[in-house]
């Protein structure tokens, strides 16, 4: 039992302890229920600031009331210890759940990731909050199977007072940080959440926690330069559709990462209803998530007229090339990618399954060793050194010197080898400033201002700011306006930041001015129509944001009407007749949510600022961004109403139905699964394999074949197995 109280509680046992405190399992004496008390870290009661801030977190998140949310109850202090009073939960979380079943399967990891997601989303949506360290830990089960996300809001916090050791003073925890927080950056959104949530899927479909095999600062550093493998190679039953799904979420640039909650939803209902990946995935490397190679289609290089004694079997014998061939680059790839990546962090894989093939010595062909879209080994020692220098660098300025040279020493992540003179020379550096000390240069290792890092900068504060404004959250898009005019790297920005201050500012006053569109009928009967309907009475006087009127009637009541009460139609109306830059700004957003794409155009570019002309660059760069979507998709669907037309494909489906294979679908994936374990006896395989050879005779020089050679393999694999019986 506990050495302290807490009045109107009863502390039952205590349920759970972490850096972030202690929770206890309690009853409230007052309502007779049971509820969970977080007590916080002792020394945060003492500081006024730290518990203002939490108190006043607390209070936004009590006002979330959403069934994937834990709810808060209260915030107090008792005996030197915050404590925050919260909805009991008589479950577990996942990463007790992944600890008892080790893997999670896929179809029960999307339904957790879309209750997480639905809950942030209103949480973003309704109070602009984000979690900021989202893990496995912080996923709730309740009793009755509802899933609920915990210390939402709380972890921010509690990191920016530094109450979080094991993170380095940076906000989030080491395997699911997003590569913004590792940067230290301060302008978060929701966006920081999805690649936290996108490392959570990955370990349940996988088991496997990302870069758990480097110590908390190497896992930081690996999300800014390091890849993790592909889910498929450590458990090859993770469908294409959920690999897709992680790797978009895990894009490291967030300016190119999935916008929002909407559109991860959206790619986890596409996940949810096909296997198969529908969409077009990022430049390789983009991601953390390193997409499984596939093999590359070949033609066997031309041979000698002197060397060929084949047999005249030409269809079948055509075949069996392309299908040896497909094997070797697959060797070969595999190889390459060990040899490129041999001194990254890795995730321990399952073995790579190997085929018995008889390799025809006649065939031969040219293979690259270079990996498509891959950027090149000096761009990423480059790059890695970059990051070596800042991370010195953020030692040098702190005084964490003998910190700095013993990660310098001891370093092991990306490109260790071949940054070693370079860590070494940097190591020396401080080691001389520790004999000589005085005061050292904020910049010295790394350049000030570097250009490339400054325009993406500005890339992801204009995608934040015109977000903020077509979602009609104009107060929030002025802070980050101000915020940024306050940044000396984009003062070369300062023009178009001053030109989109000054019409925010405009905007966020248009209330009163469309009020005071009023005045002119103070002390007169008035009909103004409101949401709920018609409203006559005398016009009083105009304050607080509110029309102050009395009723016609006998009572002569007072009236406050907000001018969110108004119909949207007066409102409009008034807008209108005010002809003002803000008014055509708010009037485009209004349009555009409408789906009035052109009368937005049109407002947007009467705002006489930069910014009218960024949303409309923003909206045409949306569309773009859909149709290639949408295209794709509908790309891939006369695909497959072509295949199913194909009379190899029609060949090749009665004989899988022979096998007890049924492939009335063009699922690919789930194809060459059920082959793989189609029930064969001998009999069956023994009549199944010549009837490949038919096939092969009639169809294995057509596209089907050539393309889906790793289907007519694994047919024949199933066959071999069931006749060595």
């Amino acid at each position: 039992m506990p050495d302290f109280e807490i009045p109107g509680f009863e502390l039952i046992e205590k349920v759970g302890e972490g850096g972030m405190g202690q929770v206890w399992k309690a009853r409230q004496l007052s309502l007779d229920r049971l509820v969970a008390i977080k007590l916080l870290p002792p020394k945060l009661s003492h500081d006024a600031e730290s518990m203002h801030q939490i108190i006043k977190e607390a209070r936004t998140a009590a006002k979330l009331k959403h069934p994937g949310i834990v709810h808060v109850y209260d915030a107090c202090e008792q005996d030197g210890h915050c404590c925050l009073v919260m909805e009991y939960i008589d479950g577990y979380n996942v990463g007790q759940w992944l600890a008892r079943k080790q893997v999670i399967s896929s179809k029960d990891a999307l339904v957790v990731i879309e209750s997480v997601a639905l809950a942030l989303k209103y949480a973003w949506r309704e109070a602009g909050l984000i979690h900021c360290d989202l893990k496995p830990e912080n996923i709730m089960i309740d009793h009755d199977g509802s899933i609920k996300v915990a210390d939402l809001g709380l972890s921010r916090t509690l990191d920016s007072q530094g109450a979080n050791p094991a993170s380095d003073e940076v906000a989030g925890t080491p395997g699911y940080i997003s590569p913004e927080q590792v940067q230290g950056d301060d302008q978060l959104d929701c966006r920081t959440d999805i690649y936290s949530l996108g490392c959570c899927l990955y370990q349940m479909v996988t088991g496997v926690r990302p870069f758990h095999n480097l110590t908390d600062s190497e896992a930081m550093e690996a999300h800014l330069t390091s890849q993790i493998p592909d889910p498929r190679e450590i458990v090859p039953e993770v469908p294409a559709s959920v690999c897709g799904l992680i790797e978009l979420m895990l894009i490291k640039n967030r300016a190119h990462r999935i916008a929002d909650w909407d559109a991860v939803l959206k790619e986890l209902h596409r996940a949810q209803k096909s296997p198969l990946s529908s969409r077009e995935l990022p430049p390789a490397g983009a991601s953390t998530m390193r997409r499984r190679l596939q093999a590359a289609p070949t033609v066997p290089a031309p041979v000698p007229p002197d060397t060929m004694k084949v047999e005249k079997q030409p269809a079948a014998g055509r075949m069996t090339a392309i299908l040896v061939v497909g094997l070797v680059l697959v060797a070969i790839q595999i190889g390459s990618m060990w040899w490129f990546s041999r001194n990254k962090p890795q995730v321990v894989t399952a073995p790579i399954p190997t085929l018995a093939v008889k390799i025809d010595t006649n065939v031969s062909a040219q293979v690259s060793h270079e990996v498509p879209g891959q950027p090149s080994h000096e761009a990423e020692i480059a790059l890695a050194i970059k990051r070596l220098k800042r991370t010195a660098n953020n030692y040098l300025v702190s005084g964490q010197l003998s910190e700095g040279i013993q990660w310098l020493e001891n370093y092991s992540g990306g490109w260790a080898y071949e940054t070693r003179h370079v860590r070494r020379e940097l190591a020396e550096s401080l080691k001389k400033q520790m004999t000589e000390p005085g005061e050292a240069p904020k910049n010295q290792f790394v350049e000030q201002d570097d250009p490339e890092q400054v325009e993406a900068d500005w890339t992801n504060r204009l995608y934040a700011i015109t977000s903020c404004v077509l979602s009609g959250k104009y107060l929030m898009a002025s802070q980050l306006v101000d915020a940024a005019v306050k940044e000396p790297k984009l003062k070369k920005h300062l023009v178009e930041l001053t030109s989109m201050d000054r019409l925010l500012d405009d905007v966020v006053t248009l209330p009163d001015r469309l009020l005071a569109t009023y005045e002119p009928d103070i002390g007169k009967p008035v009909s103004i129509p409101l949401v709920r309907g018609p409203f006559r009475g005398i016009l009083l006087a105009i304050r607080d944001r509110k029309l102050m009127l009395k009723t016609l009637d006998e009572s002569a009541a007072q009236v406050d009407l907000k001018l969110e009460e108004i119909s949207p139609s007066e409102r409009q109306a008034r807008l209108i007749a005010l002809d003002l830059p803000e008014g055509n700004l708010v009037r485009g957003v209004a349009a555009y949510n409408g789906g009035k794409g052109d009368e937005a155009d049109a407002l947007w570019r009467n705002t006489g600022s930069v910014l009218g002309s960024m949303l409309i660059e923003r909206v045409k760069a949306d569309i773009a961004a859909a149709t290639r979507a949408a295209a794709l998709v509908s790309g891939r669907a006369v695909e497959e109403a072509a295949m199913r037309a194909d009379p190899a494909f029609i060949a090749f489906a009665k004989l899988a139905k022979k096998s007890g294979v049924d492939l009335d679908q063009c699922d690919l994936t789930k194809m060459r699964r059920a082959i793989e374990s189609a029930p064969l006896n001998r009999e069956i395989a023994m009549q199944l394999d010549r009837a490949m050879d038919g096939f092969l005779e009639t169809y294995g020089a057509t596209s089907f074949a050539e393309k889906h050679a790793d289907l007519v393999l694994a047919f024949q694999s199933a066959c071999g197995r069931a006749m060595r019986q």
